[in-house]
């Protein structure tokens, strides 16, 4: 009896034990699920920065396309109108190579252990941050050279204005 009674003991200070290992396990896999999904959605949310202004780069190329259909200009300012449209050419080409490297977290956690995932996550983010900041550099670059078009035909003559 005495056997028996140390035996059950024994095997609820076992079973509690795991009970705690368990629950410890449990609290450190949410937490690593919790900094996983906070790192990955501030990665998404400078996505998003990036994507609203996708619609700007694609305008900026128009009157860029628009400037140069036209004419009328001056060789200077058509290379000025040229290289801003590689530019923004460039920067669109970045975020779609961004995008092609995107993978959802669901697949990232199927297919990397938790060190790899931070990382690539880490990695992906200060990729975007070079995306957005090419974007930033290339809309800016193209509204300057547009917006000093009036003032600068650069073809040599002396207009009035």
């Amino acid at each position: 009896m005495k056997f028996l009674y140390l035996f059950s003991l024994m095997l609820l200070l076992t079973a509690c034990g795991n009970a705690e290992s368990d629950a410890a396990d449990s609290a450190e896999e949410r937490a690593v699920t919790a900094a996983q999904e906070a790192a990955y959605s501030s990665m998404m949310e400078g996505h998003d920065r990036v994507m609203d202004q996708m619609g700007q780069i694609t305008q900026a190329q128009r009157t860029i396309t628009e400037q140069l259909t036209t004419g009328g200009h001056g060789e200077d300012y058509r290379e000025l109108l040229l290289a801003a449209n590689e530019q923004l050419e460039d920067a669109d080409d970045a975020m779609m190579a961004w995008m092609n490297g995107h993978r959802p977290l669901d697949e990232l956690r199927a297919n990397m252990k938790e060190e790899e995932i931070m990382n690539f996550i880490r990695e992906r983010t200060r990729a975007i941050a070079d995306v957005e900041a090419d974007i930033k550099t290339s809309l800016a670059n193209a509204e300057q050279i547009l917006t000093n078009e009036d003032h600068e035909h650069m073809d040599g003559d002396d207009h009035n204005h």
